[in-house]
């Protein structure tokens, strides 16, 4: 080959690039096209069977030119995401905003600022604090000396305690090399999707769900795919439903239980079932379990199942009230909890050492998450009573600290709900839209004293009453 052949056949790339981008352009202003018509006829953007069947496509041309299918789908993923959010971009301007819990959370701070008594309703905070003990160890560590550079995966010391502690819970056996120590839950749950997603992929996520899980599938070039449930039918998921929404770039299923915003946890069979439709499917599983210790009727963990894909959340936060410590942790196979380390290890180094021995102290408590527990449960019950004084729609939640009620009365959305009870009677709660396409629902968080949460509920009375 000569230097004049290089250059033509680089010159030939060059042209088929042009080529694709003009092509791509014009699918986009054909995907542009069918949104006009969707929303003529009054059909949703997604359409995940039309995929499903042009995806079935692509794989056999795929295969007629011998590329890898993987990498086709992955850009078949980019591809349908640009074209939606194309037909997003024409939304009719009358469509509800989308203001979420934290944007109403930081707004209930500035009026705290200026004066205002608030009463939080929607922050996912309990206000427990960390048991004593445990703040004593941490300055203790720090006093001896337990302040330098660590493994990206932990200290060993506890890694083997919560190995010790999940043998003895769930009577699973792990090795230390299978556990990694991160900085709170919610980093967990982007480690487990970070070192096991790849541009392109899909995840599924059963909504209502925590916004996060789809902000990091969508930070990570991803996409989430939405498997709605309903008030109707206990807000539990459908396997035939999961199946439909599975496609050849489907990767990933979140579950969370007891969940958060509904408060509903599920059987174990319910569990077995998610995770027999995950092993047919070849997919990784993540559960996030950061509420479990707030399982009012028992809990039976993932880990249980012996999937081999599964991974595991959890968090010192809600059990221990350990949430400025930002201690959590992850369960996985050897491979996934190494990638996960070698991320860690780049973006953060370690969790900080004097943290990790607290949570060992944490970890031989087995009074304070039964205690914290009790009381969470305590809070729930006042609340559901005081739901259905008003008719309140709801499923009385089995775990978790929150409650995802609607009102029969309610002449307006929950985002203007939230905003009223917050500018006029100085309650702050979280509008449904933030977690799925509810917004007809709120999120009551139990996180603060009972005696703040019965004022809440009263004035929320006043707003419904002044409508």
């Amino acid at each position: 080959m000569t230097i004049e052949e290089l250059r033509k056949t680089r010159e030939e790339l060059r042209e088929i690039t042009g080529r694709i981008i003009e092509l791509l352009a014009y699918r986009l202003e054909k995907a542009e096209k069918v949104g006009e018509l969707k929303r003529e006829l009054g059909l949703p953007n997604v359409d995940l069977e039309t995929e499903r069947e042009l995806r079935e496509y692509v794989s056999k041309k795929s295969a007629q030119y011998g590329l890898d299918d993987a990498f086709i789908q992955q850009i078949m993923t980019l591809i349908f995401n640009e074209s939606i959010k194309r037909q997003d971009g024409k939304e009719p301007k009358n469509k509800i905003p989308r203001i979420t819990h934290i944007d109403i959370f930081r707004k209930a701070k500035e009026l705290e600022v200026s004066g205002r008594e608030i009463v939080h309703l929607e922050v996912g905070e309990p206000n427990f604090g960390a048991p004593i003990k445990v703040a004593d160890k941490l300055s203790e560590a720090a006093k001896k000396g337990y302040a330098f550079y660590g493994d990206a995966k932990g200290h060993v010391n506890l890694r083997e305690a919560i190995s010790e502690y999940l043998e003895n819970r769930f009577g699973v056996s792990l090795s230390k090399d299978e556990i990694l120590v991160t900085p709170g839950g919610r980093f967990a749950v982007y480690l487990a999707a970070a070192a096991t997603l790849a541009p392109g992929d899909e995840a599924l996520i059963i909504d209502p769900s925590w916004p996060a899980y789809k902000q990091i599938t969508e930070f990570l070039q991803c996409r989430p795919v939405v498997i709605k449930t309903s008030l109707s039918t206990g807000w539990l998921p459908n396997i035939d439903e999961l199946e439909k929404s599975t496609s050849r770039a489907t990767k990933m299923l979140f579950i969370n239980y007891p969940n958060n915003p509904t408060g509903v946890t599920i059987s174990k069979e319910l569990l077995k079932a998610l995770v027999d439709f995950a092993r047919r499917k070849k997919i990784n599983v993540i559960s996030d379990e950061v509420y479990m210790d707030y399982a009012f009727n028992g809990f039976t963990s993932i880990l249980e199942t012996n999937y081999d894909n599964a991974i595991m959340i959890m968090s010192f936060s809600k059990s221990y009230g350990m949430t400025g410590y930002r201690i959590g942790y992850l369960v996985a196979k050897k491979e996934i909890i190494d990638r996960a380390a070698r991320i860690q290890s780049l973006l953060m180094t370690c969790v900080p050492e004097f943290i990790q021995i607290a949570a060992i102290e944490a970890l031989a408590d087995v009074e304070t998450p039964r205690k914290y527990r009790e009381e969470m449960k305590r809070r729930i019950d006042k609340v559901c009573q005081m739901l259905d004084e008003i008719n309140a729609e709801y499923v009385k939640p089995t775990g978790g600290m929150y409650v995802f009620p609607r009102f029969r009365s309610l002449k307006m959305n929950s985002i203007e709900l939230a905003l009223k009870l917050l500018d006029k009677y100085g309650v702050s709660v979280a509008p449904g839209l933030s977690f799925g396409d509810y917004p007809d629902h709120i999120r009551i968080s139990t996180g603060c004293e009972l005696s703040k949460i019965i004022t809440g509920m009263e004035k929320l009375r006043e707003a419904l009453n002044e409508q």
